[in-house]
């Protein structure tokens, strides 16, 4: 069903979509120079790691794959880390995240003999390999994989630490049938939302929207036919599906498998699916008072962008949105 932005009938408002757009290029999005610099950087990896592999045919990483905001092209300006995924066959590595990752880091010393040891190092659950002179961190999260043609493979949750089943080409393919359809606006417009978001983390002690989910709430939305070419009305729109289903209905994709596939029984609290695999609800960790809060923080953004459209002068509107955006927006 297409939200209805009908229903903000105000007066033209004193934030424009050009306002909109300045904010985004000047606050909010990664700089091109520095989407290259960081692009490069993980290239340059893959390229070392591939005459490796061609070298060593039999040698324990099978693909390094760029993964999370920068590969989907929804990275933040305050992005200061890459995220990667390393391939590694099943057999003949620990099985348990507690020694793989020691083990990956003398594997990985081993790959790139030209970075200092130092700079290879356990990083939580990843492995984290620091660049000084570019000063970016990439960080390499494992995934078991035993040949399948589509790159699924087990990655270990970050926040539960679980092995679930994925794939990363699957999940930016995913994001790009979507970029597609609406060019530029539809990342946008996710990376407007990534920013309020961090702005709640801030200011509202309990507040947690990961990126991640923010990514699949707008894809469902454009998948229902909302357009996002309007920066306001796709910030409202989302805002409105979050007041009105107050996150109780279940979300989930048929690109990679049909929807008799889904278990039967609740998953959560909040049940988000991941599009490229029926057994993992990647919201299975919002706790019910987080779905309450999250709602309510929505409805207080949709509050706030209403009343904008309606401010007499642009001061008044300009301290609306930053109850939104936060303290830097201006326009």
């Amino acid at each position: 069903m297409i939200m209805n932005t009908n229903t903000f009938e105000f007066t033209t408002s004193e934030i424009t979509q050009a306002d909109l757009v300045s904010f985004a290029d000047e606050r909010v999005n990664l700089k091109s120079d520095k989407v290259e610099k960081f692009r490069n950087q993980v290239n340059n990896l893959r390229d070392q790691l591939e005459r490796y592999i061609q070298e060593h045919p039999d040698f324990i990483f099978k693909k390094l794959q760029m993964s999370g905001s920068l590969a989907k092209g929804t990275a933040l300006s305050t992005i200061n880390d890459v995220d990667v995924a390393l391939y590694v066959k099943g057999d003949g590595s620990p099985g348990e995240l507690a020694e793989l990752l020691p083990w990956l880091v003398e594997k990985l010393r081993e790959t790139f003999p030209s970075i200092p040891r130092d700079r290879i190092y356990v990083d939580g659950p990843c492995v984290c390999i620091s660049f000084k002179g570019t000063g970016i961190d990439v960080e390499i999260s494992p995934i078991m994989y035993d040949g399948d043609p589509n790159w699924y493979g087990y990655l270990w949750d970050r926040r539960t630490g679980k092995k679930k089943l994925t794939s990363i080409p699957l999940h930016l393919e995913f994001i790009r049938k979507r970029k597609e359809k609406q060019p530029k606006h539809f990342v946008q417009v996710i990376r407007l939302l990534k920013w309020w978001a961090r702005q709640r983390e801030d200011d509202t002690p309990g507040f947690a929207f990961r990126s991640f989910l923010i990514e699949l709430v707008m894809a469902k939305l454009a998948d229902d036919g909302v357009q996002f070419d309007d920066y306001l009305s796709g910030l409202e729109n989302f805002f409105v599906y979050i007041q009105n289903s107050g996150l109780k209905k279940r979300i989930a994709f048929t690109d990679n498998y049909p929807t008799s596939k889904l278990p039967n029984e609740k998953m959560g609290v909040v049940e988000i699916f991941d599009p490229v695999s029926s057994e993992n609800n990647v919201a299975d960790d919002v706790t019910e008072s987080q779905r309450k809060l999250l709602v309510d923080v929505a409805e207080k953004a949709l509050d706030a962008l209403a009343y904008a459209r309606n401010c007499q002068t642009k001061s008044e509107a300009i301290e609306c949105w930053q109850e939104v955006m936060g303290s830097t927006f201006n326009a």
